[in-house]
């Protein structure tokens, strides 16, 4: 196994491949258990579990504290591992605080039942092994081993996916399963870690730890990341205080899709942010910015051929994977991954403009765009319904990105 994880003849190659197939199965992790859930379960069940999938996710951008960027493009190593794995302990008690006192609130105000808010509650803490892990596997990434971190997350991810689905079936109850197999991905984590941290440069953990200075230095991504992750999801909140649990459970079907778009666009992005972080750091301004139109040409792209599969084939593939009748929502679904590829197109500026270090920028914009979100979602999603949900989604992604362009325009041509 250590022979597997540490051990490459091609990097790069290496690098490309297990990051590829890590972010596929982290990004279908939740459409896969999903399918099980639907034809092992009800679908009131599935809308649980939706809602609780996008607030842990919400809760994960807290213990990531928007740094894996950050990290991986300080190539002059302005901090230590040693100040970022200090400041990742501090973010991960936030994450989990926060976590508990926004389910105590969720409860009272929507009226949760308490097997529901159980398993939101288990739900976050399913997800504190990604982001401790992704302290380690940035600095494996800031070492120029990308490929050790990407095997562990691939390795950890389905390991993950098949113990759950498993044991859903077994069990029939979606609690009993989020709290065994958090446990069994919590102890998959710390093996892995084990055997790969050897590669990070010793560090005196009795020298002065800068940690507070290192979460304020990536606040404002932080905010940013958690901003607009609020907006992408604020339809789900609204649709969880104005509709029922099984309308949450369509919406997260027809939305899955939208996360392809952000999720190729992954593939080709995250391998080139340290070139790019580089290009910007040796002012080499003509192929930083040929290099950002490149990507979002590729994300245009990809938007479109995702949208004409979806107009053909996107209804069907969805009802047979789910086990649910979603006829009557296609256009809700094209207009989705309409918002879905503004999506990809804000998270490539959101990196841009974190390489260029003007992340504050980046909170302020994500601010405006949430207050906004949080105004308007319930009641567009009390009076149009399920399009009243998408008409919103693409409303603010729209605006991010028209944000985000101004702000690039604007840093570019201050920088020449």
């Amino acid at each position: 196994m250590n022979h597997f994880l540490l051990e490459s003849k091609d990097i790069e190659r290496d690098s490309f491949v297990w990051n590829m197939a890590g972010s596929l199965l982290g990004a279908f992790q939740s459409v896969i258990l999903l399918m099980i859930l639907t034809r092992t379960v009800d679908l009131v069940t599935a809308g649980v579990f939706t809602i609780a999938n996008a607030n842990s996710n919400l809760f994960l951008n807290i213990g990531k504290f928007g740094m894996r960027n950050y990290q991986v493009s300080d190539v002059r190593h302005e901090y230590s591992f040693t100040e970022y794995h200090r400041s990742r302990v501090y973010s991960l008690l936030l994450m989990l605080l926060c976590s508990v006192l926004y389910i105590v609130y969720a409860s009272i105000t929507n009226g949760y039942t308490l097997e529901k808010a159980m398993i939101i509650l288990w739900m976050c803490i399913f997800k504190l092994p990604d982001a401790y892990e992704d302290v380690f596997y940035g600095e494996y990434q800031r070492c120029g081993r990308l490929d050790i971190g990407a095997k562990c997350m691939t390795i950890r991810m389905l390991a993950t996916i098949v113990f759950f689905g498993v044991s859903v079936v077994l069990t029939k109850s979606l609690l009993c399963s989020m709290i065994v197999s958090t446990i069994f991905t919590i102890v998959l984590m710390m093996v892995l870690l084990q055997a790969t941290k050897g590669i990070i440069q010793k560090a005196d953990y009795n020298i002065e730890i800068r940690a507070k200075q290192l979460l304020m230095a990536c606040f404002p991504v932080f905010a940013a990341a958690f901003l607009a992750f609020y907006i992408g999801n604020a339809p789900k909140y609204a649709i969880d205080a104005q509709l029922s649990d099984d309308l949450q459970a369509i919406y997260g079907f027809i939305s899955m899709p939208v996360f392809v778009i952000g999720l190729l666009n992954g593939f080709i992005f995250n391998p080139i942010l340290f070139s790019l972080s580089c290009m910007w750091d040796k002012k080499q301004l003509d192929k930083f910015t040929r290099s950002i139109i490149n990507q979002s040409v590729i994300v245009s792209v990809i938007t479109v051929i995702c949208i004409a599969g979806a107009y053909v084939l996107g209804i069907p593939v969805l009802s047979i994977l789910y086990n649910t009748d979603l006829t009557n929502y296609k256009a809700e679904l094209l207009w989705l991954l309409v918002g879905g590829g503004l999506l990809g197109l804000s998270g490539v500026f959101t990196a841009v403009l974190t390489i260029m270090r003007h992340q504050k920028n980046l909170m302020w914009g994500y601010l405006i765009i949430a207050i906004a979100s949080l105004l308007a979602s319930r009641p567009a999603v009390a009076r149009w319904g399920m399009m009243g949900a998408v008409m919103l989604y693409n409303g603010m992604m729209l605006a991010l990105c028209g944000v985000f362009v101004v702000m690039i325009f604007i840093v570019v041509k201050k920088y020449k």
